[in-house]
């Protein structure tokens, strides 16, 4: 099967790269390396907007940028370094949750959305947590509570509140990002 890519789609792919990148540098830096950030807002944002497979393309394309050393990751970091590094599960997890969540909204069904944004999530904690305690040599469980439990409540809230603003989005935008440019 052949995947073609319009102009209007790599575009759309790359502003939301961009946006990927903004929401990345709103961040609140912790002690145990894990900031907060808007990024979960972001990934939500972006995946009910693009659906599964341009928003885990948008979500590879910010992870493969701040791997090959631009400033993308919160707090303008960059490098490979990033990706192995201990908070490295969580940005690899985006992808995945990218198109989970993307799964979810092109499913049109709100139920579905709403448990798939939240399965990608409990998967983006689990990556995160396990490369966590692999890189700094802690147990899954301590990872969670260093890298996990601190931020559950800030993202069921922000997830919460982009799959509301995104779902509005999508209605409003439908002339931009309609049917034309489903993937």
């Amino acid at each position: 099967m052949q995947y073609k890519f319009s102009v209007q789609k790599l575009t759309l792919v790359s502003l939301c790269t961009a946006l990927m990148v903004v929401f990345s540098q709103i961040a609140i830096p912790l002690p145990f390396g894990v900031p907060i950030t808007l990024q979960t807002f972001g990934i939500v944002l972006i995946s009910i907007l693009l659906e599964e497979k341009l928003a885990s393309l948008a979500l590879f394309t910010f992870m493969l940028l701040g791997g090959i050393g631009l400033p993308v990751f919160a707090n303008f970091k960059g490098g490979f370094q990033m990706i192995i590094g201990p908070t490295g599960g969580f940005i690899i997890g985006f992808v995945v949750m990218a198109f989970i969540t993307g799964w979810g909204a092109k499913s049109g069904n709100k139920f579905i959305l709403w448990i798939a944004t939240y399965v990608g999530l409990i998967i983006d904690y689990i990556m995160g947590a396990i490369q966590l305690a692999i890189v700094v040599k802690m147990t899954f469980h301590q990872a969670l509570a260093a890298g996990v439990y601190p931020f559950i409540i800030k993202d069921l809230i922000l997830t919460a509140v982009a799959i509301l603003v995104a779902s509005k989005m999508k209605v409003m935008l439908k002339g931009v990002i309609g049917q034309h440019v489903k993937a």
